[in-house]
């Protein structure tokens, strides 16, 4: 089957909708938490290192209330309540030079601490707007592709023989219903769509349209039969 340029495709359809259709690109494993805990901590640790070394260089420019004098201690407090907070003010930079130092150097290395410690949750919304960025570019960009629905055993063979006939990975789009079938098509360098395939709007969703092959390899006759006639259907609308 060799669909052509589709009446479906006016328009910009959205990452999912209310079916539970959902376009997943490839990706790689995620590192474990406990990882990404670890590099969170090693960076804040350094940047509170960074810190304290650039107050006891410029220790003279400093002054302590309580004795007068900035020692290594002295300059690890005020690095750790700096980047923390503002500064309980006990310790303060007096020369011009070490105000000049808090204004271009500690200012910015406390951003980047407060960014450390919210970073979860920075990582995860730049990730939600780099996905919608990169499936919309995917739909701006796939032609001649080849739509496998089901990622089954029969799936799984097709898309091996597909791979073996020189076809790309990036050139093949799964369609399944299940979500860890998804995530496992992702894994392995797939662009996946979860939805059901007897439904017009989730082969609409793996841009069928523009499609070369479709490759219908679900694991029961009956569900080949309907999706058999659902893709005609949106090839017969094209």
């Amino acid at each position: 089957m060799r669909p052509g340029r589709s009446r479906y495709r006016r328009g910009r359809r959205p990452d999912s909708d209310e079916s539970g259709s959902r376009i997943t690109l490839p990706t790689r494993p995620p590192e474990p938490p406990m990882r990404q805990v670890g590099k969170r901590l090693v960076l804040a640790v350094a940047v509170l290192l960074a810190t304290t070394l650039i107050v006891w260089l410029d220790r003279s420019g400093y002054n302590d209330n309580s004795d007068g004098t900035v020692d290594l201690l002295d300059a690890a407090y005020y690095a750790t309540v700096t980047l923390s907070t503002t500064g309980y003010g006990d310790v303060t930079p007096v020369s011009d030079g070490a105000r000049l130092t808090n204004i271009l150097v500690i200012t910015p290395l406390r951003v980047v601490f407060l960014i450390i410690l919210v970073g979860t949750t920075l990582e995860v919304l730049t990730e939600r707007t780099r996905q919608q960025w990169r499936i919309g570019r995917w739909r701006d960009t796939v032609r001649e592709h080849v739509v496998v629905i089901g990622y089954g055993t029969k799936g799984r063979h097709a898309v091996a023989t597909l791979l073996g006939q020189g076809v790309e990975r990036s050139e093949i789009v799964i369609v399944d219903p299940q979500a860890k079938v998804i995530e496992q098509a992702a894994m392995d360098g797939l662009v996946g769509v979860q939805g059901d395939a007897t439904r017009t709007e989730t082969l609409l969703r793996a841009e069928l349209p523009t499609a070369s092959r479709v490759v219908v390899a679900p694991e029961r006759d009956d569900t080949s039969v309907l999706v058999t006639l659902t893709a005609r259907h949106v090839d017969c609308a094209s």
